[in-house]
């Protein structure tokens, strides 16, 4: 028998801790966390999933996990918000003209993400709206995204436009922008525009540091590219067996798919060999 080989676990949720079914088994989280929690071991939901729909996801187990959310954008512990990164209104508007100037069609099907809200166009089409109400049930359709809020804090714009484009996107809106963005995608055709330097690797070591573990002593699991600077991050680090090749390649070691429990299985191999 011997020690647990880590005080903190990081996972990602989309592709990795869900099923594709987006669900997950309640009763055996909460087994894990126990035995986790018995060992001293905090967990960390790092995701680019909003505050508000990791709350309404994890809401069984709020006062027993900490977010990272929007990719790194958004830290919350013990149920409330404590550091947000952020894009100014003027770099959003300025970023839209800018999609608008050099990618025909991609702003009819993005999404701004605030902290109170997120922000459609009306004339987004209704497919794009459906994909993402689950993830982003507080939405507000405006005319033109001149209207959205001086008073919301946005910390995440997406869009629907083949992410191939993704390095060309950020090195043209850079070159001509006070304020940085940097362009992930978590898999999916979508691409994630959050504020440079932002990531889930950042926003973890935040936590890190308050909770005084090392990354040493950090396991995480992920499958996309919005994971890689988490995995390299850990001490322990997964990729998921449905994940992308490039995930694979960072990570030390592979876990089962997603739809097969792969998290927990993990898990609970290192629980079972340790002495408590």
């Amino acid at each position: 028998m011997k020690d647990l080989p880590f005080k903190a676990v990081a996972i990602d949720v989309d592709g990795t801790f869900v099923n594709d079914e987006k669900k997950y088994d309640h009763e055996m989280f909460g087994e894990i966390l126990y035995r986790l929690h018995k060992h001293g071991a905090h967990f960390i939901i790092a995701s680019g999933r909003p505050a508000g729909r990791l709350e309404a996801d994890f809401g069984d187990f709020i006062d027993s996990v900490d977010f990272v959310a929007d990719n790194g954008a958004v830290l919350v512990r013990d149920g409330k918000i404590i550091c947000t990164t952020t894009f100014s209104k003027k770099c959003i508007l300025n970023l839209v003209d800018y999609l608008q100037l050099r990618y025909p069609g991609a702003v009819q099907s993005t999404l701004i993400s605030g902290v109170k809200h997120s922000y459609f166009l009306k004339s987004t089409p209704a497919q794009f709206k459906r994909s993402h109400h689950y993830f982003y049930p507080n939405s507000i359709e405006v005319d033109n995204f001149d209207q959205i809020p001086e008073d919301d804090q946005y910390t995440k714009v997406t869009v629907d436009y083949p992410s191939k484009v993704r390095r060309e996107l950020e090195y043209g809106f850079n070159s001509r922008s006070v304020e940085k963005i940097h362009v992930t995608t978590s898999g999916w055709n979508y691409m994630d525009i959050i504020p440079q330097n932002v990531n889930k690797a950042n926003g973890l070591k935040e936590f890190l540091a308050y909770l005084d573990v090392p990354r040493t002593q950090l396991i995480a699991f992920g499958d996309g590219e919005n994971d890689i600077e988490m995995l390299k991050l850990a001490g322990l680090s997964y990729a998921m067996e449905n994940g992308q090749d490039s995930v694979k390649k960072i990570a030390k070691f592979i876990a089962p798919s997603n739809n097969d429990n792969g998290v927990f299985k993990v898990l609970n191999k290192y629980l079972n060999e340790t002495r408590k």
